[in-house]
């Protein structure tokens, strides 16, 4: 015999569906010049036995968000760029839900000829993994979330130059903040045909200045092979990527990667092995992977379902942290976690 809802276990559904409501009729009443997406999100998180404090583990949730961005010209050839996220969750249990607020961008940038230069909060991805990116020095963008979302940028000071076939910019990472906790960040980027080059230098007192070299090569219609090294000589540790990805038609993807991460705070994360299959018809996607770890066998394997339309996206994603019970994988705040999101946008 089935249990009834209870009004607690319908309130978070019945919000869901009223703000669902509410950012159609903002999209449609959207101002020009302004982009973004409404996603609403209930999260499934199960506690680990075998982990540090399963009573403090994260708990389920509902959680809706609105994400808006906007590119507006301003006088004097300056351009204005901006994102922004409301957001409101509640937790299985709580009795209100938290409502928050988060700039992810917001710079100004002019340009002249060749040169572009801007400042202010901003999201600045480099390098050419998927799931590690050893050079990604500015923006340190998690990687392989459960769901995709617009990270949070940084602030910089940035000056680029671009020609036919090659770009360099230079980056000063948290210029307000003390000489200690600011950074210096250089990359140049060139295409050699169906091959890209990329060369980083990143300076702070926290690691010293290191180097780092990456590449992407469209080695045929169906292989692209790429890598990725970044070495810290002050800590005498170097991180480093080896992928490749294999498109079987226009439904199938492969993807490969082994990656060795000398700054893993603990070392049997240091060396990890990841591969994704990806199969699309349609509007649909299915894919599943998994990210194992030779040292003590520990894995993490996911699968995720996916439905594109014009406005609307459907996704559900399920994650099982798995291994032998002496893997450290094993032993996380959570044994499985999962999502169903519906997003809009706009």
């Amino acid at each position: 015999m089935h249990k009834p809802l209870s009004p607690a276990t319908l309130r978070p559904s019945l919000a869901a569906v009223l703000a669902a409501m509410a950012c159609t009729d903002l999209a449609a009443q959207s101002p020009p010049g302004v982009t973004g997406e409404w996603q609403t999100v209930r999260e499934w998180r199960l506690a680990n036995p075998l982990g540090p404090a399963p009573a403090f583990a994260p708990r389920s949730r509902w959680r809706s968000t609105l994400d808006l961005q906007t590119d507006q010209r301003l006088p004097l050839g300056l351009a204005l760029h901006a994102d922004a996220v409301l957001a409101v969750e509640r937790g299985d249990g709580d009795a209100n839900p938290v409502h928050s607020a988060r700039v992810n961008a917001l710079y100004a940038s002019t340009g002249s000829a060749d040169w572009q230069f801007s400042a202010g909060r901003r999201i600045l991805g480099w390098d050419v993994g998927q799931a590690f990116r050893p050079n990604d020095v500015v923006q340190r963008e998690e990687r392989r979330p459960l769901l995709a979302a617009t990270p949070q940028g940084r602030s910089v000071v940035q000056v680029e130059h671009f020609g036919a076939d090659d770009a360099t910019s230079l980056v000063w990472v948290d210029p307000q903040r003390s000489p200690s906790d600011g950074a210096l960040a250089l990359r140049h980027y060139r295409r050699l045909g169906a091959l890209d080059l990329h060369a980083h230098g990143h300076w702070s007192l926290a690691t010293g200045g290191n180097l780092g070299a990456a590449l992407a090569w469209v080695a045929s219609d169906a292989v692209e092979l790429h890598a990725s090294t970044r070495w810290l000589p002050a800590l005498h540790r170097h991180q480093s990527l080896l992928g490749a990805t294999w498109t079987g038609g226009p439904h199938l993807t492969a993807l490969g990667e082994v990656w060795h991460d000398g700054l893993a705070s603990a070392s049997v994360a240091r060396r990890n092995v990841y591969t994704r299959l990806a199969w699309e018809h349609g509007a649909w996607q299915l894919s599943a992977d998994v990210l194992w770890q030779p040292a003590d066998g520990g894995r993490v394997a996911g699968a995720g379902l996916r439905w594109q339309g014009d406005q609307w996206r459907a996704e559900a994603v399920w994650r099982v942290f798995a291994g032998p019970a002496s893997a450290a994988l094993r032993h996380t705040p959570l044994r499985q976690t999962g999502a169903v999101a519906l997003t809009r946008s706009f």
